[in-house]
């Protein structure tokens, strides 16, 4: 570009010493009277002086040719270098739109990865709060349990029910109809932790019934579970019943099989209602899809 416009310039006085000379020429032209050579011939009374002029006027015509010539080879350069330099500018033009337009792309990447950094920070920081908040429940219940344990290690079973819970493995039913959410032993989608009962799907106010007779051992709000009632079945066995959208029973009441003792619900932070199930023997969480069947119905249902 810079090349072009030096050549640009130079043309330019070029074309502008060629107007100056050719309209010194015309003045000369002028000056002469633009004579005829016939009427110089005949104004001149010397032969040698006529050869002269008349061989001034002839080199004088060809010179006026020669510097036309010139003058309009100058002006296609210029014509052509004019040309050029447009080009040229549109090549700039081209490139500094596609640079702007890729400096912009670069501009709106870095900000979209910025922006999915910080979703990206946040998520592992809800992740950290949310296993912490998992840990903690995880904690309390296995310390409720254990106090419940050693509270009713000396409370006598129910003289009215005879049956012990041992013996109704693979024939209790489950605490209401619905969708399995999560299984005993699945992985929980945050760290190693995982399911130490089963999620049931089910509408808000959907009756839970207990699955056998027991004793209320606890029955209130418990963090990470929501409203939850907690079944002594005896000889170490308890059944949970988490999520609840209203607790039935009180603590230290008695329950028959088939009894209502919740609604459900998604108390405890769950996304959608159902109700949290649980068995232990002794404290330890065991599955209940070796306990309960689809099959089987509810006494008192």
């Amino acid at each position: 570009k810079r090349a072009l416009n030096e050549e640009l310039q130079q043309l330019n006085k070029e074309v502008t010493a060629h107007k100056t000379v050719l309209s010194e020429q015309i003045r000369s032209a002028y000056s002469l009277g633009q004579q005829q050579n016939l009427k110089l011939l005949l104004n001149q009374e010397d032969p040698a002086q006529v050869g002269r002029s008349q061989e001034y006027f002839n080199y004088f015509n060809r010179s006026r040719t020669e510097q036309i010539e010139k003058f309009l080879t100058s002006i296609d350069q210029k014509n052509e270098v004019e040309t050029k330099l447009e080009q040229t500018l549109d090549a700039h033009k081209k490139l500094l739109k596609a640079y702007k337009e890729k400096t912009r792309k670069r501009q709106k990447q870095r900000q979209l990865r910025k922006s999915l950094l910080t979703e990206l920070g946040n998520k592992i920081e809800n992740q950290e709060n949310t296993l912490t908040s998992l840990e903690n429940s995880r904690g309390r219940i296995e310390n409720l349990l254990k106090s419940l344990g050693e509270l009713l290690a000396d409370i006598p079973s129910n003289p009215a029910e005879n049956t012990p819970f041992k013996s109704l493995k693979g024939k209790l039913p489950w605490p209401t109809k619905g969708k399995f959410l999560s299984r005993f032993g699945q992985s929980k989608r945050h760290g190693d932790l995982k399911w130490n009962g089963i999620l049931i799907k089910s509408n808000y106010g959907t009756p839970v019934r207990v699955i056998s007779h027991g004793r209320v051992a606890f029955s209130d709000w418990l963090q990470g579970f929501g409203f939850i009632i907690i079944i002594d079945h005896g000889d170490g066995y308890m059944t949970l019943y988490g999520n609840s959208e209203t607790l039935l029973k009180k603590t230290g009441e008695w329950v028959r099989a088939g009894e209502i003792i919740a609604t459900a619900g998604d108390s405890g932070g769950q996304p959608q209602s159902g109700v949290y199930f649980e068995i232990r023997s002794r404290g330890k969480p065991i599955n209940p899809k070796k306990w309960c069947s689809s099959s089987v119905k509810h006494a008192s249902s």
